[in-house]
């Protein structure tokens, strides 16, 4: 029996990549959050309120989502948790904003903030199980949930990207297109598991997420 669990994802805050195609760091590789996405995330983190009870804190690999991560959730951080970097969290394209670092940078540039010992060399580069076919975005969707299910924590944040939400919590048609509500900057839907043994770790948004948004 897989212990009763929640699984809130949170949309990064935005990133240099979301401003005009002719601002200087909108085309760069791996790109940062941007001021007001700085301030994004530290407004975030006074309302999200479950900071207390959060016992995994999971990000995708790039820079924007592990940045959104240690502003949104410095309480965390300050006690202790570090950011597991999941490649299997990174987006969807392999457009250079959507194109990761590798594992030394990321290592050198946040420290003992992040933790990338499930980072393997070349994690970003988008073939294999990390291609962009809706075939490999789906199975790892699937993979992610599995995952996720089969952690010990339960009471887990997953901070990962727009385009990819729909694929963890399966809206999303056959042909990729986005089905449900588009995740804007810094949304965040909590999820828990229908089962601990279908192979595809399906999940349902609980009535309280519902709800928020509902009002929102």
């Amino acid at each position: 029996m897989v212990p009763a669990k929640t699984i809130h994802i949170v949309r990064h805050a935005e990133g240099f990549h979301q401003l005009p195609r002719d601002h200087p760091n909108a085309l760069v590789r791996d790109p940062s959050l941007t001021a007001h996405g700085n301030e994004q995330s530290k407004q975030f983190s006074q309302k999200f309120p479950y900071h207390s009870c959060t016992d995994l804190l999971c990000a995708s690999p790039l820079r924007r989502t592990i940045q959104t991560a240690s502003l949104a959730f410095a309480p965390e951080v300050d006690r202790g948790l570090r950011i597991l970097a999941l490649a299997d969290a990174q987006e969807t394209s392999d457009a250079p904003c959507d194109t990761g670092s590798d594992v030394f940078k990321l290592a050198s540039e946040f420290g003992e903030v992040l933790d990338v010992s499930l980072l393997q060399e070349g994690w970003y580069e988008k073939k294999g199980i990390n291609g962009t076919s809706e075939e490999a975005l789906r199975a790892r969707a699937a993979r992610l949930r599995r995952f996720l299910r089969e952690r010990p924590e339960k009471n887990i944040v997953l901070v990962s990207h727009g385009a990819f939400a729909h694929y963890i919590t399966e809206h999303v048609d056959l042909k990729g297109h986005q089905t449900g509500e588009y995740w804007r900057n810094v949304m965040w839907r909590t999820y828990t598991f229908r089962s601990g043994e279908d192979e595809d770790a399906k999940m349902l948004e609980t009535d309280e997420s519902m709800h928020r948004h509902e009002k929102n």
